[in-house]
């Protein structure tokens, strides 16, 4: 179990149920197929004795505040509370007597009614189709241009967006083939020595402005592994404390 706290979601297994939960819900998939899907998901982790109950326990919690906890789902769950199954995990006495409380609370809140069934937006997911190798330019606040070369690509929940590393160029106009092929890598001016980072497309009008394909390939120095992450709209400040440009 990978739990920092006693809250039912302070555990990584039980974020992941929550998300997987709730994107489903927003794909228009029903509550009853989604949780079949999500059984099949995460089948090793019901059958262990540690996480099984997590998994019972954060499905009913999300679906209660969706307001579609469906029966079999509440069911389980609170064979999980009554049955103290999951305080076992707690070895220290003072964090098994909150949890218990945040059990006995939930109890009580999958008892009550949940109210009508909550509308779930769409997860609007990346689907980044710049190639390894491709160059593509980013707008830096001073209006200065900087290259970012794909070096991989990371899927997750959210899609599929590019890591990048940065080249140690700054210009204001697209600089050629020729020199971006024997540009040096720049590294972070952080503790870190940052070289490669999750760099997502950004999605408003004014910031889509600011990225540019110029149709540039050149070798990745480097495959993806240990890269920090870019996240819009905070790119301009992270540049800034990474690589100390702006």
């Amino acid at each position: 179990m990978g739990a920092w706290g006693v809250a039912i979601f302070s555990d990584d297994l039980a974020a992941d149920i929550r998300g997987d939960s709730i994107d489903l819900i927003g794909d228009g998939v029903s509550t009853s197929e989604a949780v079949d899907k999500l059984i099949a998901q995460y089948g090793d982790s019901i059958k262990d004795e540690d996480d099984g109950p997590v998994f019972w326990l954060a499905l009913a919690a999300v679906q209660w505040k969706l307001g579609r906890l469906e029966e079999r789902t509440k069911r389980e769950a609170l064979k999980v509370i009554d049955s103290g199954v999951n305080l076992q995990w707690w070895e220290d006495a003072a964090t098994r007597k909150k949890r218990a409380a945040v059990l006995a609370k939930l109890r009580g809140t999958l008892l009550s009614p949940s109210g009508p069934p909550k509308r779930v937006r769409r997860r609007i997911r990346s689907a980044n189709e710049w190639a390894v190798g491709e160059v593509v330019g980013f707008r830096l606040a001073s209006g200065k241009w900087i290259p970012l070369r794909v070096i991989g690509h990371h899927t997750d929940r959210g899609g599929r967006s590019a890591i990048c590393e940065l080249l140690d160029w700054t210009g204001t106009t697209p600089p050629s083939g020729e020199l971006i092929a024997q540009l040096p890598v720049r590294r972070g001016r952080n503790a870190r020595r940052t070289s490669q980072f999750f760099f997502p497309e950004p999605r408003k009008k004014t910031d889509q402005a600011r990225v540019a394909r110029w149709g540039i390939t050149s070798q990745p120095a480097q495959r993806v592994g240990g890269f920090t992450v870019f996240i819009w709209p905070r790119i301009d400040e992270l540049v800034k404390r990474v690589f100390d440009l702006e």
